[in-house]
């Protein structure tokens, strides 16, 4: 489906409504299982007073108090025994002897239940059931039980259901009312809540809008870093930090390198008109494209290490994982170095300590000594002498490439392996560096899982010492 197509879903503050409001939904299930529960346990009183009801009446002397007039069954009087029972005369009563015939009642001519009056002579054991009349719902039960005659007889008994009924309803109505009264309250409320909750975000949002390249060092308010919104502002304005040092770091990476091919740039340019403004001959164009090969060279070296950098920090290196005698590694880069070394009038030694073995990519190391190495002849005076040492310690393979250098002032050495970095930027681009060999030399020892660090005193040189990991044997 296209974006365009998409459907939008509701913003966080209608989704905390709807939870809210699927929430009270859920509670509110509790009132009809409470009505139901409530009407259960009223209906069970019911019989459990018409029950207590009959018991009372058949233990009273029920007899008739005078012959019925017409066809009416005479009335029912009971010989109560405690005037307190009076209190408990039912809302109808009717007597059936064993022959079914009507012995008493309140003016009925027969049972108002016949069935649940049949069912009760013929087990011996009270039957329920209800009955509408007049509007009126009543619940029946008929009492089996025998007389101090011994005659066995079922008495009618009925209760109202008008008062459970109105109770009912009334609480049908109040819950009603109450629900309706939670649920405003839980509408308002809840808008209310989820504004005053999300406000903080808005605000953040707005303030993250408005935040571009340009204006990077602003910052979004501290919020309190007591609760969840404290939390992300500090981890939104430590994602700014981090943003802010990378533009920073590549506007100057930028700048660095614009600088370091304008340079070589200009001096070709400079040479090339110079041999055109008239004719020479062939030594002198000779000499002019000697130069201007060592600028096409200068260029080329930077180009090959932005490239390699860009792999590093990419993780794109490809590295080969072989066994490698590193005193051989060593030995093989110190020859190579030894004619730029000689050139500048600079001794290179070589000491072996101990015999290591390190697994890694034999160009990848290589490239990270002579690049020491590079640096070292190149900070070293006339004369001087450059030793690269070979050890072990604490399962590592150390190789520590010393100079007998101006040395390192202790402000520059947290920022020495950043690219295009130098102590001294006219010193260094007169002999040649470019401020990238460190970066790189540090980048490949992380790739084997190595460090790189420094130690330097200022008038008596540096030390660059790389850590590897030991090959099992």
């Amino acid at each position: 489906m296209s974006p365009g197509l998409r459907r939008a879903r509701p913003s966080l503050r209608w989704r905390l409504l709807l939870l809210h409001l699927l929430v009270f939904g859920g509670l509110s299930l509790a009132s009809p299982a409470t009505y139901f529960v409530i009407s259960r346990s009223l209906a069970h009183d019911l019989d459990d007073h018409l029950t207590f009801l009959a018991r009372t009446v058949a233990q009273a002397r029920l007899a008739p108090a005078a012959p019925g007039q017409g066809l009416a069954p005479p009335a029912c009087i009971p010989d109560f025994s405690c005037p307190a029972h009076r209190a408990h005369w039912p809302r109808h009563l009717l007597l059936v002897d064993a022959a079914g015939a009507v012995r008493c009642s309140d003016g009925e001519l027969g049972p108002l239940a016949p069935d649940a009056v049949a069912r009760a002579r013929g087990s011996r054991q009270p039957a329920f059931a209800d009955l509408k009349q007049q509007g009126e719902t009543l619940r029946l039960i008929a009492w089996p039980y025998r007389d101090q005659d011994g005659q066995h007889l079922v008495l009618e008994l009925g209760g109202s259901h008008a008062a459970i009924d109105q109770s009912l309803k009334t609480g049908a109505l109040a819950s009603l009312a109450i629900n309706f009264a939670a649920l405003t309250l839980l509408l308002i409320g809840s808008w209310i809540f989820s504004r005053r909750l999300l406000a903080p975000v808005d605000r953040m949002v707005q303030q993250l809008e408005e935040i571009d390249e340009a204006r990077l060092s602003a910052r979004v308010p501290d919020a309190g870093a007591d609760h969840e919104l404290g939390r992300l502002v500090v981890v939104l304005n430590r994602m700014l930090d981090r943003l802010e040092r990378a533009f920073a770091a590549q506007a100057r990476f930028t700048s660095d390198v614009s600088h370091e091919i304008r340079s070589p740039l200009t001096a070709l340019r400079g040479q090339i008109e110079v041999a055109l403004r008239k004719e020479r001959g062939a030594t002198e164009y000779q000499q002019v494209l000697r130069e201007s090969l060592e600028e096409v060279l200068r260029l080329q070296r930077l180009a090959e290490d932005l490239l390699s950098l860009a792999q590093a920090y990419a993780g794109a290196f490809e590295a080969q994982r072989v066994p490698i005698a590193l005193g051989d590694l060593l030995a093989q880069s110190v020859e190579r170095q030894r004619a730029a070394a000689a050139s500048k009038g600079v001794s290179v030694q070589l000491q072996v300590t101990a015999s290591a073995r390190v697994i890694g990519d034999p160009d990848l190391l290589g490239r990270l000594v002579e690049n020491l190495l590079d640096n070292a002849i190149r900070h070293s005076a006339t004369g001087g002498a450059v030793e690269v040492t070979l050890g072990q310690a604490a399962g590592r393979a150390t190789v520590a490439v010393r100079d007998a250098g101006e040395g390192i002032p202790a402000e520059h050495l947290p920022h020495i392996f950043e690219r295009f970095y130098r102590v001294d930027r006219a010193r260094a681009r007169a002999t040649g560096g470019a401020g990238l060999g460190l970066a790189i030399a540090q980048q490949i020892a992380l790739l084997h899982d190595g460090d790189l660090r420094v130690q330097s005193t200022v008038g008596a040189g540096c030390v660059f010492i790389v850590a590897l990991p030991l090959a099992a044997a």
